[in-house]
Order: structure tokens, then C-alpha cells, then sequence
């Protein structure tokens, strides 16, 4: 029982600058910017009316859109939308903050699952740990679980904090001014709700990318070299043998929709009935059967697998 934990440790281990590191740099970058922009736009106006006196300075903000800085002027506009419509904005706002972070993680998961099986051959590290009492199926499941569950939860980390910095910013231009922050910001903002939908949106991923997964696991356990070739050039080679030879593409639309469902993530389209209609579809259930069957084909590899 605590030999999965243990594996999933040695994959920080092993890979901490892209499973912390990375997140970490990329949400102090993007904190960075927020703040600059923050502090540049009230600065820039402050420069512009410091000479004036009180009543020119509201003219002045008046005229140019603001009210007293431009966080301000955002607030307004939210203060003037329906309760729908700001929630509508808000929440596309959070999703713009987390789309950094959710992209690398994708190129983070993807690279990972093609090279983890890979490099223990090719260091030959795979002699100890075939010596270890641990199977080659939970080798499998252990990296299947880091990177589809404990990695993308490190990511939402720093998703949250870049979220709530936002919120704290607009937050700090409601001050002095006869807007509500919790009726305007907060409440609208539904920021838990848009964690949940992360979490859930993660899990449905992990499901019908499951085929994508176990794919990239089997060449990682197979290939004796350049594994990122024969992961992309198998799947485009079937995809133009089949517009060849029926005209059809059929299996290159399947693969494409089971490896970046980019659809399913927006908010429009991530509904609770979207998601209860794919999850009990027959896509869904070829996706669990054709990724299953790759997965346990990576793990049949790793056990006749040795030293490159």
C-alpha cells in the first residue's frame, strides 16, 4: 500500500523543475506583469492630473473613460452589467489568467509520459528498479497518476493564486469609491466553482485522453530512439494512409478529438449536461477501452523491456 506513494515521490524526484519549478517561475512571471500593469495604468493617470486640481482631475477621468485610475474604470464597467453578463466576464477573465498555465501543463504532461519509460532505459536505471519488489503495472499506474491527478493539482496552485491576485487587485481599486467588491468582484467571480470545474475538467480529460496517454506511455516503453517521432509519426502516417485509401478520415478525427478536446474546456461548452452526455457516450467508453488496452500494452513492453 505504500509503495504508490513512494513512486510518486521519485517522480518529483526526478522531475522538479518541471513539476514545481516551471509552475512557480511562470506564476511569478504573470504575478509580475499583473502588477506592473496595475501600478503602471495608476501611475500613467496620476502623472497626467497631478498639476490639476480635484475637481479637473474627475473631469479629466470623466472625459478619458476612468474614474480614478483604470482598475476603477473596469469596476464601473462591471458595476454597470447585468449580474449575468459580469459573471459571464469575470469568469472568462479567470480562465484567461489560468490558460498560461494550463498550456504548459500540457506540453509538461505530454513530454513526461513520452520520456519517463525512455530514459530509465536509456540511463539504464531500469536494471534497479527491475530489482525492486515493485511491478512494472504500478511503475505504469504511478506515472499515469502523477502526471493526470498529482501534477495538474501542483498546477492549480499556482492557477489559484494568479486568480485570487487578480480578484485582490480589482479589489484594492474599489477602495475610495461606492462600489461593493463582493457584489462587483467576488461574489460574480464564483471562484471555487471555477476551481471545481478545473478539477472536473481534469479527471473528463484524463478519461477520454486516455488513448493519447497510454500511447505516449507504449512508444516510451518501445522505442529505441527518438520516441517523439515515432509517437507523432505513426498516428499521422495511419491518418494519411486512411485519406488515401477510403477517402475517409475517420481515425484522424478520433485521435485528434481524444487528444486535445479544447471545446470541452471552455466554460460555454464545459456544462454540467455536456459533461454527463460524454461521460456516458460510446466515445467516452472507446476512449476507457482503446487507452486501457494501450496502457496495459506499455506495461507488457516495460516488462520485456532492458537497456537501450
Amino acid at each position: 500500500m505504500n509503495k504508490l506513494p513512494i513512486l510518486i515521490k521519485r517522480e518529483f524526484w526526478e522531475n522538479r523543475n518541471t513539476f514545481v519549478v516551471v509552475p512557480m517561475l511562470t506564476t511569478g512571471f504573470f504575478l509580475l506583469m499583473m502588477l506592473f500593469v496595475f501600478t503602471a495604468s495608476t501611475t500613467d493617470f496620476i502623472s497626467m492630473t497631478i498639476d490639476l486640481d480635484e475637481d479637473e482631475q474627475h473631469q479629466l477621468a470623466q472625459e478619458a473613460g476612468y474614474s480614478d485610475d483604470v482598475v476603477a474604470y473596469v469596476l464601473e464597467e462591471l458595476d454597470n452589467m447585468s449580474e449575468l453578463r459580469r459573471e459571464e466576464h469575470l469568469n472568462k477573465g479567470l480562465q484567461a489568467m489560468s490558460a498560461p498555465l494550463v498550456m504548459i501543463l500540457w506540453f509538461v504532461i505530454f513530454f513526461y509520459l513520452l520520456s519517463c519509460l525512455y530514459d530509465d532505459r536509456r540511463d539504464r536505471s531500469i536494471l534497479f528498479w527491475k530489482s525492486l519488489p515493485v511491478s512494472d503495472g504500478l511503475t505504469i499506474a504511478s506515472k499515469l497518476l502523477t502526471a493526470l491527478l498529482v501534477v495538474p493539482l501542483v498546477y492549480l496552485v499556482g492557477i489559484a493564486v494568479l486568480q485570487l491576485s487578480g480578484l485582490v487587485l480589482l479589489t484594492f481599486g474599489s477602495f475610495g469609491t461606492e462600489i461593493s467588491a463582493w457584489e462587483t468582484v467576488w461574489a460574480p467571480a464564483n471562484i471555487f466553482s471555477n476551481w471545481f470545474r478545473y478539477l472536473a475538467a481534469v479527471i473528463f480529460y484524463s478519461f477520454w485522453a486516455l488513448p493519447f496517454f497510454g500511447w505516449l506511455l507504449a512508444i516510451s516503453s518501445f522505442a529505441k530512439s527518438v520516441p517523439l517521432v515515432w509517437a507523432m509519426g505513426l498516428p499521422f502516417a495511419l491518418t494519411i494512409a486512411e485519406r488515401i485509401f477510403t477517402s475517409q478520415s475517420t481515425i484522424g478525427n478520433w485521435m485528434g478529438n481524444h487528444t486535445i478536446p479544447i471545446r470541452f474546456l471552455s466554460r460555454e461548452h464545459f456544462s454540467l449536461s455536456d459533461l454527463q452526455y460524454m461521460i456516458f457516450s460510446l466515445e467516452m467508453l472507446s476512449a476507457i477501452v482503446v487507452g486501457g488496452g494501450l496502457v496495459f500494452l506499455a506495461i507488457w513492453l516495460r516488462g520485456r523491456a532492458d537497456e537501450i
